[in-house]
């Protein structure tokens, strides 16, 4: 080899040594910082999860009862925290949690957690219009903009117009089948969801037997709760050897945590898809739940065992391969209804459901969407689905207990006797012994909660505005009488997004035929409910959310649904302790 060829070989040689040289740095370099930013990652990690655990800590401190307002600092696992809690209304706490790593005098990494909680629960309002048995009748060229499920009839007058799909449930028997009641003094407190002498009493069955063949479309409990429990399943199951079948579960519901209060009260349950029972055979609604001593279930019963179709079980675990099923000495308080009347879709000439129809009976409608009936007369529908099984009948989203907490609530704020006739800038919280009245332009701001014993009448331009302090929190306001809304009303939230107040009538329209609310031309973005009235809309309307017993629309009424509406958090709602409102957890 020439030497030239030779030094060129040992350049050559140098720069490749070099270049993996600069590679190597280069890895070790980048190996360095990704260790590094995963050091820095493991900090703020540990930081978040000490900001959470004050969180913890502070939502434990609140629920123990009496005041709590935070702590300089605490000494945890790794490091430290400091909290702080403020009230923004009677009703609500802010918590900022900061977490300190290693050290508060020597962090190395600081992550604050800022949440809402309140002792309200939010309520599903899914359908722009939900409504009860009494029905809904739309006249000539009202419309809906969003869904509409009911449980009664509904009729659509000329170019009538909905724009998404619409549901009426099969028709459900006005009176119980299957029915215990328990009567003083034989009524006790049937306790599962804990354990109990030693026994987790998790899992507990009832069982009857119908006195028709047919569908059942929902049934009743009469329950309370301690604590705040989660939502149950519940199962409707064959009999086997006189215990509930656990490979013959028939259909399934939810029976909502929320809708239960720290007082009994009877609470539907509806089911997932539709079952048909046989005359005089045995079933079991069976309510299945987990272990927790300070958040559990207490179930009316009838020390004398009175129902003679029936009786009463408990398991630990009704899963396993050969469940465990215990006789208990009670009956348990219960209600089942079967189905009824059949229910319909009626229109006229130029009406439209933008949607999808379902009901048993379709007649006179051009559906843009699908038809699910039994009988049809002069639809036009996208597809056709004869012999289509009924919707369920839906539960309204507030109970009577819930209701009732309210007005308790309110009774305990302060009590005012007399009418009020004049404009008010606030108003509440409180019990309101007589009518309400607010003239002309009136702008009132509310702090809720609020229970009318009489009327509320809105006159023109008033204006209900929750007080800025609920934030993302909603508000309500139980009347008993009548609801009346003049023109231009408006109903508003506290101003933040999925803020609302509720205006709510107790007013049973079933007995005495009245309207239980009346709304004329207004723009409310707030909820309106009639749970047991009849709702009648005139003029153009421009409303969020409405449910109802039965719902009138007068010609030309539009009503456009909020589609944000799904879970408005209401901070006075009832429950027993404090949680996080869905929605106000930040990190910074």
């Amino acid at each position: 080899m020439k030497k030239s060829e030779s030094g060129q070989v040992l350049v050559l040689a140098i720069i490749v040594v070099g270049l993996v040289l600069l590679n190597s740095l280069a890895i070790i370099g980048g190996a360095n910082i990704y260790s590094q930013n995963t050091y820095y990652s493991v900090q703020s990690t540990h930081a978040v999860d000490l900001a959470e655990a004050g969180v913890d800590k502070a939502l434990a401190s609140l629920n123990l009862g009496g005041s709590y307002s935070g702590d300089t600092e605490l000494n945890l696992d790794n490091g430290s925290v400091s909290i702080k809690v403020t009230s923004p209304n009677q009703s609500s706490k802010i918590i900022e949690s900061t977490g300190y790593y290693p050290s508060k005098q020597n962090p190395k990494s600081q992550k604050t957690v800022k949440i809402t909680a309140s002792k309200g629960v939010g309520y599903a309002f899914n359908y722009g219009v939900l409504v009860g048995e009494g029905g809904f009748e739309m006249e000539n060229n009202s419309s809906i903009n969003g869904s509409v499920y009911s449980n009664g009839n509904i009729s659509m007058s000329n170019n009538a117009f909905i724009t998404g799909d619409v549901f009426v449930a099969g028709g459900t028997a006005p009176l119980s089948d299957q029915q215990n009641i328990c009567s003083s003094p034989s009524c006790s407190d049937y306790t599962f969801g804990k354990n109990i002498a030693g026994n987790d009493v998790l899992d507990v069955a009832q069982s009857f037997k119908p006195s028709i063949s047919g569908n059942i479309n929902k049934i009743s409990l009469r329950l309370k709760k301690v604590g705040t429990p989660s939502d149950i399943v519940v199962r409707l199951m064959a009999d086997s050897g006189g215990k509930p079948d656990k490979g013959n579960v028939l259909t399934t519901g939810t029976l909502t945590a929320n809708l239960v209060t720290t007082s009994y009260n009877w609470v539907d349950i509806t089911f997932n898809s539709p079952v048909s029972l046989s005359l005089d055979t045995t079933y079991w609604i069976m309510l299945d739940t987990s272990s927790n001593n300070s958040n559990y279930w207490v179930w009316s019963a009838d020390s004398l065992q009175s129902y003679t179709r029936g009786n009463t079980a408990w398991s630990s675990n009704w899963s396993v391969r050969n469940p465990v099923w215990t006789s208990a000495l009670y009956d348990l308080d219960f209600k089942t209804y079967m189905g009824g009347v059949v229910t319909s879709i009626i229109g006229a000439p130029g009406v439209t459901i933008g949607g999808s129809a379902h009901a048993d009976n379709l007649e006179n409608l051009a559906i843009s969407g699908s038809a699910y009936y039994q009988t049809k007369n002069n639809i036009t529908a996208a597809k056709y689905y004869p012999n289509s099984t009924d919707p369920l009948p839906a539960n309204l989203p507030v109970s009577e207990g819930n209701i009732s907490e309210w007005k308790q609530r309110a009774q305990d704020a302060v009590v005012y006797t007399g009418d009020i006739s004049s404009c008010r800038t606030t108003l509440g919280p409180g019990k309101y012994v007589g009518n309400v009245t607010f003239a002309n332009g009136c702008n009132v701001v509310i702090n809720d909660p609020i229970w009318i014993t009489g009327n509320l009448d809105l006159n023109n331009n008033s204006i209900l505005r929750l007080n800025s302090n609920y934030a993302e929190s909603s508000g309500v306001i139980v009347v008993d009488g009548i609801i009346t809304m003049a023109n231009n009303v408006n109903i508003n939230g506290s101003g933040t997004a999925g803020s609302y107040i509720m205006v709510l009538t107790t007013y049973d329209s079933r007995v005495n035929g009245q309207t239980a609310l009346s709304v004329n031309n207004s723009t409310s973005q707030g909820i309106l409910y009639a749970g047991l009235g009849i709702a009648h809309i005139a003029n153009v309307s421009h409303l969020t959310e409405l449910t109802a017993w039965k719902v009138k629309l007068d010609n030309g009424v539009t009503i456009n649904y909020d589609t944000g509406l799904s879970s408005p958090f209401f901070s006075s709602g009832p429950s027993g302790s404090y949680s996080i409102v869905k929605g106000t957890y930040q990190i910074k």
